[in-house]
């Protein structure tokens, strides 16, 4: 009886024991990637909190009239709050400068003008890689980038202290006009300025006060305040205000105080009410200036403005 081939069975065990450690090996070696690269995602998060404290921190200085060195000060010491180190935050400096249209523009060099309403911090870190070796993958290079804004205040607006007589505004509204004018030195006797503090005699103190709203209980309708003397330069004063154009500092719904006649000298007049107009030109310079206005509203209630939050751009 004739006997059947027999095919012995292939010995595949050695195969088998190569792609097991093969496929091993490349599990491992993507499990340990991914850690790296896990370590990396929260180191990056890490960095972009540093990044944001610290530009929201610097960007508030700015309200106080802080230099560079003091926002620089700032910065680092933020960072250094939140485990960063000072060469990670100064490897790129911080820069001062101004949003606009969505955009940042920094000032030029280091420094941080007034006119400055943001700030921009870079924060970078190398972070050595512990399994990716293998790949060829050393380090890590990480970057976070934040912005602030500073916005200027929203609506309201307190007053300036410019004080136009009784007298002289219902002469110059009898015509029935929205509109009057003021002109000359204030030994004119048609405006003076309202020394509230107590030093706004000066050139230089009146022009900052008038070029800034001033939240005081002491203008009140009904209270009495002291004329200040002394040259004001209030045609440079107008002029800039009609080149600015960010409300309630702008030119526009500015609040005057309509007080008691003026004497001549450091008098005391009584505060009427307040009206709210809108600077339309400046002419003329010197005793020989000339201001044009227009009544926005009679018996106007001074408002404080309201000073918005810290923003981060980007």
């Amino acid at each position: 009886m004739q006997q059947g081939c027999h095919t012995p069975l292939r010995n595949d065990s050695g195969f088998v024991v190569f792609m097991f450690m093969l496929l091993s090996v490349l599990l491992i070696t993507s499990v340990a990637f991914a850690v790296d690269i896990a370590r990396a995602y929260d180191e990056q998060r890490q960095l972009q909190i540093v990044a944001d404290a610290a530009a929201l921190s610097a960007v508030g200085a700015l309200s106080t009239g802080a230099s560079y060195t003091n926002i620089l000060s700032t910065v680092t010491a933020i960072a250094q709050a939140n485990a960063a180190t000072v060469d990670e935050v100064l490897e790129t400096a911080p820069r001062c400068g101004s949003w606009k249209e969505d955009e940042f523009v920094p000032s030029r060099g280091r420094s941080c003008p007034s006119s400055a309403n943001a700030v921009e911090v870079h924060v970078q870190r190398t972070v050595p890689a512990q399994f990716a070796n293998v790949l060829g993958k050393h380090h890590f290079e990480l970057r976070a980038t934040a912005v602030a804004h500073l916005p200027p205040p929203e609506g309201g607006n307190c007053i300036r202290p410019f004080g136009i007589e009784q007298s002289h505004l219902d002469e110059a509204l009898s015509s029935g006009q929205a509109t009057f004018s003021i002109s000359g030195t204030q030994t004119s006797g048609n405006w003076g300025k309202i020394d509230i503090y107590g030093n706004s005699s000066s050139g230089t103190e009146y022009t900052t006060l008038m070029l800034n709203n001033v939240c005081d209980e002491a203008i009140a309708a009904g209270k009495y305040v002291s004329v200040g003397t002394g040259s004001a330069q209030i045609d440079q004063v107008f002029q800039a205000l009609l080149e600015d154009t960010n409300p309630p500092l702008a030119a526009k719904n500015m609040v005057f105080a309509v007080t008691s006649d003026f004497g001549k000298g450091n008098s005391q007049v009584q505060i009427q009410r307040f009206i709210k107009v809108d600077l339309l030109s400046q002419e003329g310079s010197g005793p020989r200036w000339r201001a044009n206005f227009r009544i926005v509203e009679w018996d106007a209630q001074p408002e404080a403005p309201v000073a918005p939050s810290r923003r981060l751009m980007k």
